[in-house]
């Protein structure tokens, strides 16, 4: 909400989110078109059957949780390619947040000229955190295989390991600027107590509720930015 309130107050930085908001649209819109078409059926077949309205009413239960991880996973992978087709505005859009936020002139304390070389080093730091998500999550799967209880204690899991993985993938721009590596980004995340499932779930339903999820990749980007400088390294 901070976020959204300072993109409002500041249409100089409106160029810089329409990029990555028109790219959301197309993620989610294609993301939910490929989960209707095909995810349904796949869920059906990890699920046990039986007979009777009480397994039944089981069943949905089940699909419902099942679909939900996968899309909370789905949220999380095209959040990932949403970074890195838009890297460039948004670490722009980043840069002046944070000196907006910071009192200072928008094209402050960072100059353009370096942006090459720091979105790549970004794409190939997010490259390294989507292998680390998926080798976590693909094995995560299997618990499905489990009847019944499977399904709810993988739901739960891929909600905690994907709030944490997307807090760290939005709060990365700021921590970036500071020359931290992955694995110093990974310690001031989980530093942050329950701030990293606060901001990391935040972002998750946002990507969830439809329409409002086209804003998901420059409000969780400024939000990510604004949190950190909420608790800057320097107190961590």
């Amino acid at each position: 909400m901070r976020g959204l309130r300072l993109l409002w107050a500041h249409k100089r930085l409106w160029p810089l989110a329409a990029a990555p908001f028109f790219l959301n649209l197309i993620l989610f819109g294609l993301a939910f078109w490929l989960s209707y078409a095909y995810l349904g059926d796949w869920v059906r077949g990890l699920l046990p059957g039986g007979d009777g309205w009480w397994w039944a009413a089981l069943l949905y239960l089940l699909l419902v949780l099942v679909v939900l991880a996968l899309l909370v996973v789905q949220i999380y992978l095209f959040a990932v390619v949403g970074r890195v087709v838009s890297a460039p505005f948004l670490e722009l859009l980043t840069r002046r947040t944070e000196a907006l936020a910071q009192g200072m002139p928008p094209g402050a304390p960072w100059s353009d000229g370096g942006l090459v070389r720091d979105v790549m080093r970004v794409l190939r730091q997010s490259l390294k955190r989507l292998i680390i998500y998926l080798a976590v999550m693909l094995p995560l799967l299997l618990l499905n295989l489990i009847p019944g209880v499977g399904a709810v204690v993988y739901a739960v899991l891929a909600w905690l390991f994907t709030a944490y993985f997307l807090a760290l993938e939005f709060m990365d721009y700021p921590l970036d600027r500071r020359g931290l590596s992955l694995k110093e980004k990974s310690r001031y995340v989980r530093g942050m107590g329950l701030g990293w499932l606060g901001f990391g779930s935040a972002v998750l339903v946002m990507g969830l509720v439809p329409v409002v999820n086209f804003a998901l990749l420059p409000l969780a980007a400024m939000g990510g930015t604004l949190l950190y400088l909420e608790r800057p390294l320097s107190s961590s």
